[in-house]
């Protein structure tokens, strides 16, 4: 069975970076904010397995108070199980740019040689519209990432790749 409907991503960079470093049979579940992710989880997946992705840089939202922390990889990247529900939670620390920079560093890639901004506002006004899902430099960019074992890029892809081969039974 095919779970990529369960996995939501909350923005369009997020969304292109999973779709690049897991690519889907068919497509991810995208939303447009962390409200509306943890909204179609509690509601529409209330019975089903589901796994979010959502940035750390706002408000959290009500739902959230219901999982608790599961496994740190490291101030990057959490994952948080809720309670009563199979339903999971990866907190990308701050925003996805900062994520994206962070790593980026951790790898020793310069984001110049993508044709990137290195600067975190410069990048956020590359991956704040609709037209960062077809972004080929960010999708060149996450290819090279997700080739190193120690970015957070690697640690991502795993989770999403454990959850889709066995999501009732998850284990990060």
């Amino acid at each position: 069975m095919n779970f990529e409907q369960n996995i939501f991503t909350e923005c369009f960079v997020d969304t292109l970076l999973v779709k690049t470093i897991v690519p889907p049979l068919k497509r991810y579940n995208h939303q447009k904010s962390s409200n509306n992710v943890m909204k179609k989880m509690r509601e529409e997946f209330a019975d089903k397995v589901a796994f979010g992705i959502l940035d750390d840089d706002k408000e959290v939202p009500s739902y959230l108070r219901s999982f608790s922390l599961l496994k740190k990889h490291n101030e990057q990247l959490s994952i948080y199980k809720h309670k009563d529900k199979p339903h999971y939670i990866v907190k990308i620390s701050k925003a996805a740019e900062d994520f994206i920079l962070k790593n980026a560093e951790k790898c020793n890639i310069e984001l110049l040689e993508f044709n990137l901004p290195s600067v975190l506002d410069e990048l956020k006004k590359r991956t704040k519209h609709a037209n960062s899902l077809q972004d080929s430099d960010l999708k060149r960019l996450f290819s090279a990432i997700i080739q190193n074992e120690r970015s957070d890029f690697y640690m991502l892809a795993l989770w999403i790749m454990q959850f889709k081969e066995n999501p009732y039974n998850f284990q990060p």
